[in-house]
């Protein structure tokens, strides 16, 4: 329980309170104090040096306990803090996924655990969460900066380090440990220029041309409508999420490491009915990518659009290594993932001047202005097509190169 206010005790060694004041004698003051990690205070002793009255020597002890912060909550609560670093971390871990407001998914949260148990955890060790201030982040900063990583990823480790101390708080929702991070100080290093693949238009087709089966299919349909995500591309499902005349794509679900789930990467690339129910969101295409996609799919009623030859999920780090980093390393082109594709449309969206409104809607972008929650583009799917096909492809589909003819995946047949 937090102890009353202490004026401590002025003193001159060898003598009693009673006796007469010496003007040439060094003043000291005795306090209790709080240090980490011990269960109770211990009796403290601080030089005040000469002080030629009692009431002079009290007066510096007074300023001495300010500076000192005795009296100070936040330095008792600091003081008596038992917490370590990585048992506020895991508390924190465990929250994300829980937490109304902005929920993690279950594939970032093992990313992020994966970095505490490899960088934070073995420098932290040992660490209260008190402890944890800016020269800690600064010696961190200099310990990760050392193996080579990039400047994104130390900025995304150290504001991993700054949540897990914010996320320490009392009762009344006011963190613990508040902290005015020095960035001079700290010295990190500045993110510059990230690194984005993408491509134009020749280099969409020379992907495109050396592409086979559904793969080409694939590429064509994500830099070609929308934009989707890969994991929204391959978690689409004949009969339910394709119209009849395969001009629009119903986003409802994701696949993600050989998993469908009901629900898109974020909650902006997503549409609520009245209800508040997710009823996910379209994406249209063009008459001549919606006829690419009507023949690729042939007379198949069901199944994954994308899968493999016995109707799997067709998994996105397979595809990567199987087809589409071996077309960029063969093309002497900027080694990427999925995100070319999207960079791409999202590029030729902006250049045919789509309505911001509807780029967004198609996108799963963030609304940027409280004016987009009312455009209803969802129920006007004329006016979208109109845009679809004013935009069109962004690029023409090419013939496969030379011995690729006739590489197509034989389906299982599913219904």
């Amino acid at each position: 329980m937090r102890r009353k206010y202490q004026r401590g005790c002025v003193i001159q060694k060898g003598r009693k309170r009673s006796d007469a004041w010496l003007p040439k004698e060094p003043a000291y003051v005795k306090f209790w104090r709080d240090f980490p990690g011990e269960p109770e205070a211990i009796r403290d002793t601080v030089s005040l040096g000469i002080c030629r009255t009692l009431t002079i020597a009290e007066r510096a002890a007074a300023e001495k306990l300010e500076q000192l912060g005795i009296n100070s909550t936040q330095s008792f609560i600091e003081s008596t803090c038992t917490t370590t670093f990585k048992q506020q971390a895991e508390r924190w871990l465990k929250s994300l996924a829980s937490r109304k407001r902005n929920p993690v998914e279950q594939t970032t949260i093992d990313t992020r655990r994966y970095a505490f148990d490899k960088w934070m955890y073995p420098f932290f060790e040992g660490y209260l969460l008190a402890d944890v201030n800016n020269r800690a982040m600064k010696e961190f900063v200099e310990h990760i900066s050392g193996p080579g990583l990039s400047p994104a990823t130390i900025r995304d480790y150290s504001n991993f380090v700054k949540s897990v101390v914010a996320s320490a708080i009392n009762e009344d929702g006011e963190e613990l440990f508040p902290r005015t991070w020095n960035e001079d100080y700290i010295d990190a290093p500045v993110v510059k220029h990230q690194r984005q693949p993408s491509t134009d238009r020749g280099g969409m087709e020379a992907i495109l041309r050396e592409a086979t089966g559904q793969y080409r299919v694939l590429y064509a349909l994500l830099a070609g409508c929308g934009p989707m995500r890969a994991g929204e591309a391959l978690g689409l499902e004949i009969g339910k999420h394709i119209s009849s005349d395969c001009r629009t794509l119903y986003i409802r679900q994701k696949a993600k490491r050989g998993i469908l789930q009901p629900y898109t990467k974020t909650r902006s690339g997503t549409e609520l009915n009245l209800d508040g129910e997710c009823i996910g969101r379209d994406v249209d295409l063009c008459f001549s990518l919606a006829k690419i996609l009507e023949e690729y799919i042939g007379s198949r009623t069901s199944g994954l659009v994308f899968c493999t030859s016995t109707g799997a999920q067709l998994l996105q780090a397979n595809t990567l290594q199987d087809s589409l980093h071996p077309i960029l390393e063969k093309l002497e082109h900027v080694k990427g993932g999925f995100n070319i594709f999207r960079r791409f449309r999202i590029t030729q969206l902006k250049k045919a001047e789509c309505p911001p409104a509807l780029e967004h809607f198609w996108s799963g972008h963030a609304q940027t202005h409280v004016s987009e929650r009312y455009t209803k583009l969802l129920q006007d799917r004329a006016y979208r097509l109109e845009w679809a096909e004013k935009i069109g492809m962004g690029f023409e589909l090419p013939k496969p190169s030379v011995g690729q003819l006739g590489q197509l995946l034989q389906f299982r047949k599913t219904g």
